[in-house]
């Protein structure tokens, strides 16, 4: 099961680096806006950055709370 989680991580770590990435390079923003291939790489990395994020935080809230582990 730890793998999973240290997937999830750097799954997100990934799309933190691709968005301030993206967000510094106007190149990048052009060719999401103009190529189909690179829109559908910009909507995983959100759903990696929103999803991984909620994930994240819900698994170490249930962490601290059940100390069976």
């Amino acid at each position: 099961m730890r793998k999973i989680w240290f997937g999830v991580g750097v799954l997100w770590l990934a799309s933190i680096v691709y968005f301030l990435i993206y967000v510094n390079n106007p190149a990048l923003r052009t060719l999401v806006d103009t190529t189909g291939l690179w829109a559908g790489v910009h909507v995983a990395a959100d759903f990696a950055l929103i999803g991984g994020g909620i994930a994240l935080i819900i698994h170490f809230i249930r962490k601290f709370v059940h100390h069976d582990d």
